[in-house]
């Protein structure tokens, strides 16, 4: 079947698989603050953070994929914008918002909250934010910002390679730059995975047949778990380290799930709503691990092994999550298409995507 008429259900499914990796991640770090401590090991949480990884390759290939649909004019720059930032915006504004409350009323007392956190969270700028996962939006923007000039191309190859040729030449510009949030922002290794997607979605565009066998994507799976287990502090990945054991396994991943089909399971149909899900998953999870700390710090869970907690905690943030999605999300973004004189809905490729 040619790749241009399938939907990449393949992909909703990662984006819940990559959200729910950083879930457990914060879940099993956060469950280090008990008294009797981490009950399990370092690698374990640590590799749950390539969800991030996965994002930036599932969002380079998208943003490329759909931008360039076959017999139709490419995307604007302007509508891309637009789309972009009505997605990205409406949601974590309003997160935004309620952890600025949540320090309001004398809580979080460890969040310094100053002018440039302020702006830094309205604008999701390089540097601390309120929403303390927000980092990798600013990497996602810079990825649109960059990519929406390059469309002023209009032609597939020329905009993807010119993409990868600016972000590239960040990275080098940023390291001649006076140190400074800017210059390690810009020259991160990170933004390499963007341009993997990226060459990903050429080489899916132009093929023929896709026929990546799922061994490739069980192998990257493999190396992202086991990766950890090899450096000394598994917490503190060196971000070039990073790019090889996790963004291009991440690759890897990605190019063996653009073959899965539309799920006919029940189990296959819910994950594919936690794809939909996955950036309320995201971005909602951190009022579920604020509340675990709390408990933690407050209760007498915090003297007890986290080992039957932590499950019920991950199992709590996909609740919520989902509930966001459908309660909140959904509704503000129908509002805003309606306010922006959009049409209302999305299709696949757009719905559910984290940092997207």
């Amino acid at each position: 079947m040619n790749q241009k008429n399938r939907d990449l259900y393949g992909l909703q499914s990662l984006r819940a698989i990559a959200a729910l990796g950083v879930i457990l991640r914060h879940t099993l770090d956060m469950s280090d603050g008990s008294e009797v401590g981490r009950f399990s090991p370092a690698w374990m949480s640590a590799s749950g953070g390539a969800g991030v990884d996965l994002f930036f390759v599932i969002s380079g290939f998208i943003m490329v994929y759909v931008s360039f649909p076959p017999g139709q004019p490419s995307e604007s720059p302007k509508r891309f914008l637009i789309k972009r930032a009505t997605r990205i915006f409406p949601l974590y504004w309003i997160c935004s918002a309620v952890i600025a409350g949540i320090c309001a009323a004398g809580f979080l007392k460890n969040k310094n909250v100053d002018l440039f956190t302020v702006l830094n969270s309205i604008f999701i700028l390089p540097g601390d934010k309120l929403v303390y996962v927000a980092w990798t939006l600013s990497y996602e923007l810079y990825f649109y910002i960059v990519f929406a000039v390059c469309l002023n191309l209009k032609r597939i190859i020329p905009a993807a390679i010119s993409t990868i040729f600016i972000m590239l030449s960040g990275m080098l510009v940023g390291r001649e730059i006076q140190e400074s949030t800017f210059s390690n922002f810009i020259s991160s290794p990170l933004v390499m995975e963007f341009c993997f997607g990226i060459v990903l979605a050429l080489s899916f565009s132009f093929a023929r047949q896709w026929r990546v066998p799922i061994i490739i994507g069980v192998i990257g799976f493999i190396v992202i778990i086991v990766a950890p287990i090899f450096v000394d502090h598994p917490d503190n990945l060196s971000e070039v380290f990073r790019v090889v054991v996790w963004g291009l396994p991440a690759t890897m991943i990605v190019a063996a799930f653009l073959q899965i089909r539309r799920p006919q399971s029940k189990a296959g149909r819910a994950v594919v709503l936690l794809g939909d899900a996955s950036y309320a998953l995201y971005l909602s999870h951190i009022f579920v691990m604020i509340a675990y700390g709390w408990v933690i710090k407050s209760t007498f869970v915090g003297g007890m092994s986290q080992v039957i907690f932590a499950p019920a905690v991950v199992f709590v943030c996909i609740i919520v999550g989902v509930l966001t999605h459908i309660f909140v999300e959904r509704p503000t973004l129908d509002f805003v298409r309606k306010v922006t004189r959009r049409q209302r809905g999305q299709p696949l490729l757009e719905a559910g995507t984290v940092s997207n």
